[in-house]
């Protein structure tokens, strides 16, 4: 598609896609910190705790729209347009510190409301940074870390991305400050200078969040309590913990720890979660068992998770499913024959597909 008045266009942005792709096949160590950052990001939303109260109630949203704006300024970059991806990375930014803000009492459900739905008045207006400072820093825990790390500097530090929403100069122009031709062009130099910016992003909205949620830095094997379905309460399962922990600066992790331990709420929790039960390997069994059947009833059929499930099995190298694995299959082939289940839902209601 070409308009003959306009410079920026579609097919230059493809061309740039196809030179951005090459890059990141013959540096194939950046493609993997993009993936791994990415990840990671996504991770920290299963901090945030879900429950009955506040599972609608838009308490979520400023995290997830802050991941979708991340994702946002990735896809720019991949196409030139690498001024608008430092302004997604400030709207990521932001909204990551709002997910802190909005849910440091833990009244997230309440406190989210009115600026959620956008109402006409200045208690719905997105705060300005020194007033979410003034909130979050009320937290014991970011307090104590920001006195010995001084958080509150580094977010100060990415105040240039301010002037990418305003074009401050040739350098946060679309120009971006170098010789180049006036459209979209491929420029490595800018795509290493984008990563930087969004790797410190997220270290900081990670932090952020482990502070509010310190119970998300204590290891625990919460399986053996909960089995595969671990309430969202903070905690996270060590793998995950560890991706986090290792894209952190130095201390930072052994600092939260150490907050975590003297953090009344983190230390009654895992108290409680002690105290229960260990599941027996029936009961995840079941879990495992029940978890298959919302799949194949709500989606892809009995037939096509079969298919998925040899697939699985195939990409690790693995020819043959194992006794456990078989008798699964098993009570799951009858279990769909006996309630139709063996295609997908579309095609069962009759829908087109």
């Amino acid at each position: 598609m070409k308009f003959s008045t306009y410079i920026y266009e579609p097919d230059k942005s493809i061309e740039v896609y196809k030179e951005t792709e090459k890059f990141f096949e013959e540096n194939p160590e950046i493609k993997k910190r993009i993936e791994e950052l990415g990840w990671i990001y996504h991770t920290v939303g299963m901090i945030i705790p879900q429950n009955s109260e506040n599972f609608w109630s838009g308490h979520y949203f400023p995290f997830n729209d802050s991941w979708e704006e991340l994702q946002v300024s990735f896809t720019q970059i991949c196409f030139g347009l690498y001024k608008q991806a430092f302004v997604s990375l400030r709207g990521g930014l932001e909204l990551g510190m709002l997910s802190v803000y909005f849910n440091i009492n833990d009244d997230g459900h309440n406190a989210v409301a009115e600026w959620l739905h956008a109402k006409e008045n200045r208690e719905a207006d997105t705060p300005f940074a020194k007033t979410i400072w003034k909130i979050i820093l009320q937290n014991d825990n970011i307090r104590k870390f920001n006195e010995k790390h001084n958080i509150e500097t580094v977010h100060k530090n990415f105040g240039y991305l301010h002037d990418y929403v305003h074009a401050k100069g040739a350098k946060h122009s679309n120009q971006m400050g170098i010789l180049k031709n006036n459209s979209q062009t491929f420029e490595a130099e800018l795509i290493s200078k984008w990563l930087k910016s969004y790797a410190d992003i997220i270290s900081l909205i990670c932090t952020l969040h482990l502070l509010k949620y310190p119970i998300s830095v204590v290891r625990f094997d919460y399986n053996k309590k909960f089995g595969i379905d671990i309430p969202s309460f903070g905690g996270l399962e060590e793998y995950n913990f560890d991706k986090i922990a290792a894209i952190l600066p130095d201390k930072y992790i052994e600092d939260i720890k150490l907050i975590a331990k003297e953090d009344p709420t983190t230390q009654r929790t895992i108290q409680e979660i002690n105290a229960l039960p260990d599941m027996t390997e029936e009961q995840v069994e079941e879990q495992i068992i029940n978890l298959e059947k919302m799949f194949i009833k709500n989606g892809e059929g009995f037939t096509s998770w079969l298919d998925d499930q040899e697939k699985q099995l195939k990409s690790f190298g693995i020819e043959e499913f194992d006794n456990e694995m078989k008798a699964r299959i098993e009570l799951l082939k009858k279990w769909a024959e006996e309630n139709n289940f063996m295609e997908p839902k579309a095609k069962r209601k009759g829908w087109d597909i």
